[in-house]
């Protein structure tokens, strides 16, 4: 068993004498300076001075102890390389104690992010309601003060299973779950794409620590790469989009007046292909003509706003159909009425597909039952339906770039001598909704004549 001694150097010119210790196991002897001069007698009637040479002594066993489980060279060098490593970490534990707990910190970095134009407004609200739910996590495990330095692995893992199996804790902390304003409690196992996503933004979090050097690993790389990747990865379903005949029945069908705004909605983004957000945001001073007589909107996606390296547009030509909605409506729809939030829209669209008659049967996969399972197409419509309508319109008559055989299949080269210009994508619009091209004049007015 190993023994510490303390010892002092010898004094010179009247100053206090070094303060050394000494560990011996039997067979090693190993010395550390503590830095510290003192007289003999302080050493012991110094209650300050004893508590910090107890410090020194701890990080010694400390050190030796580890060199022993890591199977180390055991020499005078590298039991000081330990000792020092030790006392490091005993000061940032000092420092650690009077950290801001990890939701603070999170709720800290996101507002930072959002402030600095790393993530917009929509990711920003979506996060802050991920960081809730940590937050329900660590109080529900009675770790609410706990800091990014404490959070292991282990955690890690356990917050992944709440996030899964959060439906069963609603009951038992309504207190953690107030409902109104378009909140409400979980209802089932939330699936894999929720889960992945959740710690995808939590993993990005301790990123950002471990750069600035706030924590000095991040939890998740203390995961292995195998059990890591597993964890991590997704399985998304098909693609679920209306086909041609199905986007003509439901702008053929005539609906009642409590569903025509959804409908104007719903066919004015599936002939522009915008995210639901950008079609929120669009007034009439984006709509344009361009010189040849081409009618188009222009916008900057929100999403990708403050992330793009040039405030480049992006411009959409307007097929008939779109144009004669934004000529009716003059997008009186877009946030004119602070109600109308998108799981108001989700659910009215669904009603406007079963109205129409949009029952084939698609394919989802059911986490519970571990199997496939087939539902009509209106009970699972969403926002995102019209955007994956426009993006499989327009790529069932674009040409193949590598077609002709002149690059290989996933060569960037044809890119660099081409590209689509505003009257090719209008030629490839009209031919996908089977709507003859229009031209107007550069000076026509894009609201209805009186």
């Amino acid at each position: 068993m190993e023994t510490i001694t303390m010892y002092h150097g010898a004094a010179s010119m009247g100053a206090a004498p070094m303060i050394f210790f000494r560990l011996e196991d039997g067979q090693q002897t190993f010395c550390h300076a503590t830095g510290i001069k003192a007289w003999p007698e302080d050493a012991f009637s110094d209650q300050k001075l004893r508590q910090e040479l107890e410090q020194h002594k701890l990080a010694m066993c400390k050190a030796y102890t580890f060199m022993q489980l890591k199977r180390m060279d055991m020499n005078s060098r590298i039991f000081e390389l330990q000792v020092q490593r030790v006392m490091t970490d005993e000061t940032g534990f000092v420092r650690r104690n009077t950290m801001e707990p990890v939701y603070n910190r999170l709720i800290r970095y996101l507002e930072e992010a959002h402030r600095d134009g790393v993530i917009g407004q929509g990711r920003y609200t979506l996060m802050l309601g991920k960081a809730r739910k940590l937050q329900r996590f660590l109080t529900i495990k009675g770790l609410s003060g706990i800091t990014a330095r404490e959070f292991t692995a282990d955690l890690l893992l356990d917050y992944r299973q709440f996030i899964y199996d959060e439906y069963q804790y609603a009951s038992q902390f309504p207190q953690l779950y107030p409902s109104g304003g378009g909140k409400h409690a979980p209802r089932r196992r939330c699936k894999d794409t929720t889960v992945v996503h959740d710690l995808k933004a939590l993993q990005a979090f301790f990123r950002e620590l471990e750069d600035t050097g706030e924590i000095r690993r991040s939890p998740f790389k203390r995961i292995s790469f195998e059990k890591r990747r597993s964890i991590m990865h997704v399985m998304y379903d098909a693609p679920i989009f209306l086909k041609s005949d199905e986007l003509r029945q439901v702008m053929n069908t005539v609906v009642p007046p409590d569903l025509q705004q959804t409908k104007d909605i719903f066919v004015l983004n599936c002939a522009l292909g915008c995210r639901i957000s950008d079609l929120k945001r669009l007034t009439m001073d984006k709509v344009a003509v361009s010189d040849d007589g081409i009618p188009y909107v222009h916008y900057i996606p929100s999403k990708t706003a403050r992330s793009q390296t040039t405030n480049q547009e992006i411009q959409t030509p307007l097929i008939q159909p779109a144009l004669e909605i934004i000529q009716r409506t003059q997008l009186a729809f877009n946030g004119h009425n602070p109600k109308y939030e998108k799981q108001v829209y989700n659910k009215s669209l669904r009603r406007l597909l079963a109205y129409c008659g949009i029952n084939r049967q698609v394919c989802l996969y059911d986490h519970e039952l571990g199997d496939n399972v087939y539902r009509p197409l209106y009970e699972i419509a969403s926002s995102k339906l019209a955007r994956k309508t426009h993006v499989d319109m327009l790529t069932k008559v674009q040409i193949n770039y590598y077609a002709a055989g002149l690059h290989r299949k996933g060569s960037e080269a044809v890119f660099r001598y081409t590209t689509l210009e505003l009257a090719d994508r209008y030629t490839l619009l009209c031919a996908a909704f089977e709507h003859p091209p229009l031209r107007l004049s550069a000076s026509a007015p894009t609201h209805p004549q009186k």
